[in-house]
């Protein structure tokens, strides 16, 4: 079992990290399109002041950057080693801990955060600190990650390592598989209105991008698993399963919410 605690990012899956760069393209290749849609659903303003919480590669601050070309983009994250000199002269890289750090109220039209909060110990105070931020008329919009296609998984081996790399992850984070399934009763909580939801299934097997991540997230917590109910042979097993073009499963859904002030 893992003993001790850590934060997101600072020993395992660190920015500095073999092929971590290469786990966040995949992760952003597989969300973007149903992010890019939900945001462009809410008809961006040109002047609109943006934030994108844990950026990451910083592909959706730059769409953001493109949509609204007269307002703002602020992109946070707590390691800007991805992030190179800003291509969009309304774009800016900020190192930020939203647990720590704060902004003005009413700073920002639109606040993006995806897979940010259920990493988050304290994400229903987080939550409710990023809410204030929000101008009025403003929106919020979350998206985390849900572990129930994993448990459910009819393959074994896969559903083992699956469950495995989740209780990892669970134990040093304090991450919350299932929080995301609650949506979107925490944006009612913080008083938002306008709410609605919707939910990404994607595949894992063959070379989609939900492949790609998996395999990578699982090669760097190789070291962690093993005492998990594992038997012997299924990561490598799993490893060689999803990389073949007649495997198919389900990956972890990415349940997204939205309201405005």
């Amino acid at each position: 079992m893992v003993t001790g605690h850590d934060s997101y990012g600072k020993e395992i899956y660190a920015h500095h990290g073999e092929n971590e760069y290469t786990r966040l393209a995949a992760l952003a290749e597989e969300l973007d399109p149903a992010t890019f849609r939900r945001l462009d659903a809410l008809g961006p303003a040109p002047d609109w002041r943006c934030l994108d919480i844990g950026t990451g590669l910083g592909t959706v601050a730059q769409w953001l950057a493109v949509r609204c070309p007269d307002g703002m983009v602020t992109a946070t994250d707590l390691d800007l080693r991805f992030l190179h000199a800003s291509p969009f002269g309304n774009l800016q890289f900020l190192q930020h801990d939203i647990t720590a750090d704060e902004f003005p109220p009413g700073s920002f039209d639109v606040i993006h955060a995806r897979w940010v909060f259920c990493h988050q110990r304290s994400r229903v105070l987080d939550l409710a600190k990023v809410a204030r931020w929000l101008s009025p008329g403003g929106w919020l919009v979350i998206e985390d990650p849900a572990g129930f296609p994993l448990g459910s998984s009819t393959n074994s081996a896969f559903r083992r390592v699956s469950m495995a790399l989740m209780a990892v992850v669970e134990e040093r984070f304090g991450t919350d598989h299932t929080w995301a399934r609650e949506y979107p009763q925490p944006l009612r909580e913080l008083g938002l209105s306008s709410i609605s939801m919707d939910c990404l299934l994607p595949v894992v097997g063959g070379l989609r991008p939900m492949t790609q991540f998996w395999q990578k997230s699982i090669q760097q917590l190789e070291p962690y698993i093993t005492s998990y109910g594992l038997e012997p042979g299924d990561i490598d097993t799993v490893l060689d399963q999803i990389t073949r073009g007649d495997f198919v499963d389900l990956g972890m859904a990415s349940i997204a919410a939205w309201g405005q002030r």
